[in-house]
């Protein structure tokens, strides 16, 4: 994870973002056809989309950290 940081944390970071947003826009067609919000699934789509957009910034963040750590030891 040392050497490649942008692609440990970033690709797992977009998994969880795609699936919050698709269990979200099921929770949307859901609402919007006349049914009603569900707690559980509606926490578990907060939670995927905040931790995968955590890691996938986390992710960014690493991969500039260790071009610039790279680029000091040269």
């Amino acid at each position: 994870m040392e050497f490649n940081p942008l692609y440990w944390f970033t690709l797992p970071g977009f998994v969880l973002i795609s699936i919050g947003l698709y269990i979200g826009l099921d929770l949307l067609r859901t609402f919007y056809l006349g049914g009603s919000l569900a707690f559980g699934p509606t926490v578990l789509m907060v939670i995927l989309t905040i931790i995968g957009m955590g890691m996938t910034f986390t992710g960014i963040l690493l991969h500039s950290i260790s071009g610039l750590l790279q680029h000091l030891r040269e």
